[in-house]
């Protein structure tokens, strides 16, 4: 009979602990629920905060149409060019006359070697000599009198210039690689007299005078192929190059090579010196003393090949 209640009062105990169990865990349940949409409720009310405030950012700052698309205005306005004598050296007391001299003049400076395309326009700013080059070659100097600033005269033979000013002018000197506004142009005087004025680059266009060896005389009997003649006057074997025949020589004359090529210089049969050409058209350099001269070439040029005495 005890051991019946036992079991009776056991069965009530474990049904009533059930019941609360489930009735907490309800409640749990109720909670995360609650706790839930309240966070969605938040996270709402956070995105639509954030929807407002890019809308009043959007409608605060109007777009700018002339931003690019990293963030930087474009420019409206090319840069200024910049004066070429920025870092340029000047030699104290001297001056460039119309011989191409370095001729002291205690009142005088003068610039360095500045590079010079004849494509270009170029302005100096004050009353100024511009002396025009060829590499080392003088050429001829100009004057670019008084008064404001100068465009001065494009050279096509030059390719570098050098400018000499009066002391007390220096501090105003300026140079351009561009037609500057207000600068005079058409106001250069050549100072150079005809007899010490020098060629310069050779320019294609203005190239007339008489064929002395070219592709109308080219025949088996004018060249020795597979051959050049060396530094040294020796012959030797060279794939794909040729040698001309001995061309007479005047070295009082002018002539100039249409390709690149090496040029041996004779006095009769004496050898005297090898000369290479690299950047063609050119002149060929005179040597006195000779009057033959033999050309060693690439036989890839051979029918651009030309040697004229320039009138």
């Amino acid at each position: 009979m005890r051991l019946l209640l036992f079991v009776i009062l056991s069965g009530i105990i474990i049904v009533g602990c059930n019941q609360e169990q489930q009735s907490e865990d309800e409640n749990a349940t109720r909670n995360e629920t609650s706790e839930e949409d309240s966070a969605e409720n938040n996270t709402s009310e956070e995105e639509s905060s954030e929807e407002s405030e890019a809308m009043a950012d959007s409608s605060g700052e109007p777009e700018d149409d002339n931003i690019e698309g990293d963030g930087n205005p474009e420019e409206s306005e090319e840069k200024p060019p910049e004066d070429l004598l920025g870092g340029t050296s000047f030699k104290d007391g001297y001056w460039i006359n119309y011989k191409g001299e370095d001729d002291p003049r205690n009142h005088m400076m003068r610039s360095d070697y500045i590079d010079y395309d004849p494509e270009k326009d170029y302005t100096v700013t004050v009353a100024s000599y511009v002396s025009y080059y060829y590499g080392e070659e003088f050429i001829k100097t100009n004057s670019y009198g008084h008064g404001g600033p100068k465009i001065i005269e494009k050279v096509p033979e030059a390719d570098r210039v050098i400018i000499s000013v009066e002391k007390v002018r220096s501090d105003e000197l300026e140079f351009y690689d561009a037609a500057m506004e207000g600068a005079a142009k058409g106001e250069e005087v050549n100072t150079t007299p005809e007899e010490f004025v020098g060629r310069g680059r050779l320019v294609e266009e203005n190239l007339s005078g008489q064929i002395m060896f070219g592709q109308e005389f080219l025949a088996e009997e004018n060249l020795m192929r597979g051959e050049v003649i060396d530094e040294n006057g020796n012959f030797v074997e060279e794939e794909d190059h040729a040698v001309t025949e001995a061309l007479e020589y005047d070295p009082s004359a002018s002539y100039a090579i249409t390709v690149p090529a090496s040029i041996s210089y004779y006095r009769g049969s004496e050898f005297m010196e090898t000369m290479e050409i690299e950047d063609a058209p050119a002149y060929i350099p005179a040597v006195d003393g000779a009057n033959y001269i033999n050309i060693s070439f690439d036989e890839e040029f051979i029918y651009e090949l030309n040697v004229i005495e320039v009138e």
